[in-house]
């Protein structure tokens, strides 16, 4: 049976590409003769390095030119000629890197980004948009069971196990602690919180019978249904939480 979508709650939470600018001070087009500044560039482990060139590797071509820079990886290999030279990292390696002035331009997972300016110096400036709408990028935070359970609301899963993906994650994590006490389920409380490692994990887990839920990104959910990896029909979800903007950057 379809479950019965019982939460629509909104959020500002964002999600930044930062960039350290303590790290790395505003350069001026250089002196005629005088090499190229350069700027080192890394991206989270959210997509495969081809995948991320995809999405961003125009973004990047257009930094590249109109900033008169050259971009490179965090071992000052050029990033231009070659996909597989793009750094993409753990999120600790991200944070360590920017805050040792090794790392100037890096996008953050939402619930990182706090944590980057905190303690790496690092500044929000954008977000993944489209041109043709002018509007950003939203993902949602969906709360998804396998379609053979009896689970038809929040509250049936009271006393179960619930993956959330990693504890600085916001849909895989923060959001759940502050929307699902809204409907009923208490982390930590009600039910028991399984950290999976990531969303992919999460899904994963719920299709396999690890957990008896999870909470998950909806663009992270999409992607796997895309690849074929999952089937939509699979994995009925309870509502949605909006949160907006996508993937932003420091």
């Amino acid at each position: 049976m379809k479950p019965i979508p019982v939460f629509q709650v909104y959020s500002a939470a964002w999600m930044a590409l930062l960039i350290g600018i303590a790290a790395a001070p505003a350069t001026a087009q250089p002196a005629k003769g005088l090499p190229r500044a350069t700027l080192a560039v890394a991206f989270p482990k959210t997509y495969n390095r081809l995948e991320t060139m995809r999405l961003y590797g125009h973004y990047l071509q257009a930094l590249a030119q109109c900033a008169k820079v050259d971009l490179v990886n965090v071992r000052g290999e050029p990033i231009a000629d070659r996909f597989d030279a793009v750094d993409i990292l753990p999120e600790s390696e991200l944070l360590q890197h920017m805050k040792a002035g090794k790392l100037q331009l890096a996008q953050f997972t939402t619930g990182l980004v706090p944590v980057a300016a905190d303690t790496a110096d690092g500044e929000p400036f954008a977000v993944r948009g489209h041109s043709a709408t002018g509007k950003y990028d939203v993902y949602e935070l969906h709360l998804i069971v396998r379609a053979d359970s009896s689970f038809m609301k929040p509250l049936d899963l009271v006393g179960s196990k619930i993956a959330h993906s990693t504890e600085k994650s916001n849909s895989g994590n923060l959001a759940p602690r502050a929307y699902f006490p809204t409907v009923g389920l208490v982390p930590d409380n009600n039910y028991q919180v399984m950290y999976s490692g990531g969303h992919e994990r999460s899904i994963m887990g719920t299709q396999y019978g690890f957990w008896k839920a999870a909470a998950v990104a909806s663009d992270q959910f999409e992607r796997m249904v895309k690849k074929g990896e999952i089937k939509s029909a699979d994995f009925p979800r309870f509502g949605k939480a909006n949160l907006s903007p996508w993937s932003p950057g420091c």
